[in-house]
């Protein structure tokens, strides 16, 4: 028993045997090689008039039938949608132009990006980035496409070889300081579920080379195999020259072709070179995602979780042990070591570092305070868990605000019993001095550790002063971000306060962000590609430029270009609509849902998704469903219900054969990102039209904007997000040429609405009314039969 007495020797005997040798050997990490590259030296792009144009034919050729590609694969097929793509993405390598590319599944996009954008970087030895939205699509890059693209580049040229590099946060790379402390508490500081995972570590260890946490699987154990900055030993780690992290990053440097994902990338914008190699190309995948990647980067959010992860990295317990982390974690680090020697300078940061902790619980405990002021925000309704916020000039007094709240986007002056601004400025004005006093604590830090290293014989304290003073600068930020998110100011952004149990949130969010996107890449890049299935609305570009940003470019520097899908979906696929359901808001539309949905399935034998809009309705009609699924014989996986999304994926394709009639229910991450080819996937159930939730605050305050300008922000905003992502839900169903299947919509505003004409004219196959889901069963079995 953990915690208790020892474990019988018997008990889980393997398991137990492998890891405590493992962990007992002092020298467990001599096998992992120590990364033998130089420090990178940092290389700016060349100037775009300096760079060599490619050949668009030559590069071209390559995906031609008897091209480099031809030549590996026997069963190779040139798609046009693909060359054409390919040869635009050339044009704007070699123009410094910005592309729009919408590729229809199955053209092959990746290919037709990758091979120019490694050509361009081997002929101007300048690194190109692809970002991608989804961790699957980064998996796929770094494992099939980019490692192909380069076989057939390298065999025809006696060019240098080509590097490229998959890049990820810190917080998925293995920590080997982290797993040493493992090690060190022994196997019975493990859980048993812990301990099961770490024999699996230990395999995973000896064959990894990148140590991606994302190939480990191991969910028990993965909060401790990792570290934050502050939490790095920097160059007194004794791993350093075997870290993950260090070698990502170096490999990163030299890279020609580095993978990224948008969350990164957009945490880099306006301070580029920490991370990321200095590039000016850019290519952007998965881009329908960007706006609300970006939407999400950009939003500040002041709550109790953001407040203790930034002090955290100041002072906080460590999970695997008693023992300090953060900045008073490293000053503790640094003395157990003797490296702060045992004279005055000792004593003077043991001093500063017991300051620094008074100040940090000081400054929690004001901003809990806060916190708790500004939850009055929430009286007007209490009974709604978020409500919108702003302040406005007072009309009837000069130079005073009064602060205003929206229920469902009608603003109204709180009264005076509901609010108390001068109760919130008092709260507010001492948590500000609260963080103030961390900020000079830290400056005192550096300052110090600064002054110490000039003395002839002093330790090297750079690693740590650079770390206290980057801490200082979040705290520092943070404490800007939190003013303007409590002063509700600021027209370009939405504010909101919400109710998360007994917590609350406040959060600024930007309403566009164009203008940002334009400054940190159309405007500073030589060329930025973006491409997607689905970037266009009602079969034009315009939405979508206007959204991203690229709306604001000259117009001689952004081209668009369609790459037809060389699917036949009128041949591979019936889509169906179901016309006499009722509305999706009424009582009794998911009890009918779950009974189309169980007649459907038991039709096509499983093999299915059901795509919902939200949790509760999933729920609702899981809970209705289940009992018929399972006297149908129908494995039912649902999203949130323990299984991550791939294995859910997973578990699908393992069915086919009839092995197992498996159907999966999934929201909003099964719309995109699900690629489940073949017959494991033969019908996709749309159980509601995707248009965005009205109610968000940052949706309702997009439709204002459009509503204020004399527009219609139904037709503008909620059809043109329904649309693009009706099209990718849309897209799981045919993955490949020889695939087969069916969509059926239950949602009957597809048919009984006049805009429905405009979404069935967005889908690729031709929509089929249908009355009544007995004749929707009847068509699909003829289909399949």
């Amino acid at each position: 028993m953990h915690g208790g007495a020892p474990r019988m020797p018997d008990e889980r005997n393997i398991p137990l045997v492998s890891n405590a040798r493992f962990m007992d050997d002092p020298h467990w990490a001599d096998f992992i090689p120590e990364d033998s590259t130089s420090p990178a030296v940092r290389r700016a792009p060349p100037p775009h008039g300096d760079c060599t144009p490619l050949n668009v034919d030559a590069v071209a050729s390559r995906l031609m039938p008897n091209g480099a590609l031809g030549r590996m694969m026997q069963t190779y097929e040139s798609r046009p949608g693909q060359v054409d793509m390919l040869k635009a993405v050339v044009r704007a390598f070699n123009a410094r132009e910005h592309l729009m590319v919408e590729a229809g599944t199955g053209v092959g996009k990746s290919l037709a990006y990758i091979i120019p954008a490694l050509e361009w970087s081997r002929l101007n030895d300048t690194p190109v980035i692809v970002s991608t939205a989804t961790r699957n699509l980064q998996s796929q890059l770094a494992a099939h496409d980019i490692p192909q693209a380069i076989a057939a580049l390298d065999a025809d040229s006696s060019a240098r070889p080509l590097k490229t590099a998959l890049l990820k946060g810190r917080a998925n790379y293995l920590c080997l300081r982290a797993l040493d402390e493992i090690n060190h508490n022994g196997i019975y500081a493990l859980t048993p579920d812990e301990d099961l995972e770490f024999m699996h570590l230990v395999e995973w260890l000896h064959a990894t080379n990148t140590g991606d946490l994302d190939t480990l699987d191991a969910p028990n154990l993965r909060a401790k195999l990792s570290c934050s900055g502050e939490d790095c030993a920097g160059r007194r780690c004794p791993f350093r020259r075997k870290c993950f992290v260090h070698k990502a990053r170096a490999r990163a440097q030299e890279a020609d072709v580095v993978v990224a994902n948008h969350a990164l990338v957009l945490s880099e914008a306006g301070a580029q070179g920490s991370i990321l190699p200095v590039y000016s190309a850019i290519i952007f995948d998965e881009a329908h995602d960007l706006e609300n990647v970006a939407t999400d980067c950009f939003s500040f959010e002041f709550s109790r979780a953001t407040l203790a992860a930034l002090l955290g990295r100041v002072s906080r317990q460590s999970r695997r042990n008693s023992s300090k982390r953060g900045i008073v974690g490293r000053i503790d680090y640094y003395r157990e070591q003797g490296l702060l020697g045992t004279g005055a300078f000792l004593e003077e940061m043991k001093e500063l570092a017991l300051k620094l902790e008074v100040a940090r619980r000081n400054a929690y405990e004001k901003g809990m305070a806060l916190l708790d002021a500004a939850s009055g925000m929430l009286t007007p309704d209490a009974a709604r868990r978020r409500i919108r916020y702003r302040r406005r000039k007072d009309a009837g007094v000069a130079d005073r605000t009064m602060r205003q709240y929206a229920v469902n986007g009608l603003f109204a002056d709180y009264a005076p019993h509901q609010w108390d601004e001068a109760a919130l400025d008092a709260a507010a004005v001492k948590f500000e001095g609260a963080l103030a006093a961390v900020t000079r604590n830290l400056v005192q830090i550096a300052a110090t550790l600064a002054e110490a290293q000039n003395n002839a014989n002093a330790s090297d304290f750079s690693d740590l002063e650079a770390q206290v003073r980057e801490v200082a600068e979040l705290i520092r930020q943070y404490l800007l971000d939190s003013v303007f998110v409590l002063s509700g100011m600021d027209d370009a952004h939405v504010f909101w306060i919400e109710r998360m149990g007994q917590d609350v949130t406040l959060t600024a969010a930007p309403v566009s962000v164009a203008q940002q996107l334009y400054s940190h890449f159309y405007d500073t890049k030589d060329t930025v590609i973006l491409t997607s299935a689905t970037l266009r609305v009602r079969g034009k570009f315009s939405y979508s430029a206007k959204r991203l940003g690229l709306s604001l470019v000259q117009e001689d520097r952004l081209q668009c270009c369609v790459a037809a899908s060389p699917f036949d979906y009128l041949r591979q696929t019936l889509t169906l609509a179901v016309s006499a359901m009722p509305h999706p808001d009424a009582v009794e539309y998911c009890a009918q849902a779950a009974d189309l949905l169980a007649d459907l399935f038991a039709a096509t034998a499983g093999r299915a998704l059901a795509l919902f809009t939200s949790y509760e309705m999933m729920l609702a009609v899981r809970d209705l469903a289940q009992a018929q699924f399972a006297a149908r014989g129908l494995t039912l996986l649902v999203q949130g219900d323990g299984l991550a999304r791939e294995e859910m994926a997973r578990r699908l394709v393992q069915a086919r054969g009839g092995r197992e009639n498996v159907v999966l229910f999934g929201t909003q991450s099964f719309w995109e990102g699900v690629d489940v080819p073949g017959e494991a996937l033969s019908c996709v159930a749309i159980v509601r039209i995707p248009f965005p939730q009205r109610a968000e605050p940052v949706c309702e305050a997009r439709c204002e904007v459009i509503d204020a300008a004399g527009g219609s922000s139904f037709h503008e905003y909620m059809m043109s997000e329904a649309e693009i992502m009706l099209r990718q839900g849309f897209g799981r169903l045919v993955r490949r040429k020889d695939d087969r299947g069916v969509v059926v919509i239950l949602d009957p505003r597809l048919v009984t609405k006049s805009y429905g004409q405009i979404l069935r004219k967005a889908l690729p196959s031709s929509v089929i009314a249908v009355p009544d889901a007995a004749s929707a069963i009847v068509r699909v079995k003829s289909f399949f039969s």
